[in-house]
């Protein structure tokens, strides 16, 4: 009896991160400085998904980063993106209680990763374009630069941290 209930709990367990976060998720995508611009997304697999007048949301399946993200807008250069997933955390439940099947069943879904919720865009404005754009453009690249460094180093610093 023993065995038939453990059987249970690790089939039932099996593929956590597909019940717990799905195999779709929403990603909006912000171009910073060409509020309306237009984007297409293209994964892996050819699957393409349209940012029409950003800011905006649009649902996406997952495990079939990464994602090249190109968009467009009247008065600035196409610029070209690419993002990439990162594991769910549900999906190392599977390596405690589920074993190999669960995470089989979540790489197999796409359950086993995800994009990053929010995707920051900066577009460079044309060079027949106004001095300020462009001057508000390079200000706003400098800030993004900043902010990432910061960001790399907050996580080295955690990942130090954790290590003692």
């Amino acid at each position: 009896m023993r065995i038939l209930i453990t059987a249970c709990c690790l089939l039932l367990a099996s593929g956590c991160a597909t019940f717990v976060s799905g195999t779709s998720q929403s990603i909006l995508v912000d171009v910073i400085n060409a509020k309306g611009a237009s984007c297409k997304g293209i994964d892996k697999r050819g699957r393409q998904y349209h940012w029409v007048n950003t800011p905006s949301a649009t649902t996406v399946h997952k495990g079939d980063g990464p994602m090249v993200l190109t968009c467009e807008k009247k008065g600035f250069k196409k610029t070209t993106h690419s993002f990439d997933e990162t594991l769910v955390a549900a999906t190392l439940g599977n390596i405690i209680l589920g074993g190999g099947i669960g995470i089989l069943v979540d790489a197999a879904s796409g359950a086993a990763q995800e994009y990053p919720t929010k995707v920051s865009v900066l577009m460079e404005p044309e060079d027949s374009a106004p001095d300020a754009l462009k001057k508000r453009y390079q200000e706003l690249k400098k800030e993004l630069a900043e902010k990432m460094k910061k960001e790399k180093e907050a996580e080295k610093k955690e990942i130090s941290e954790s290590a003692k």
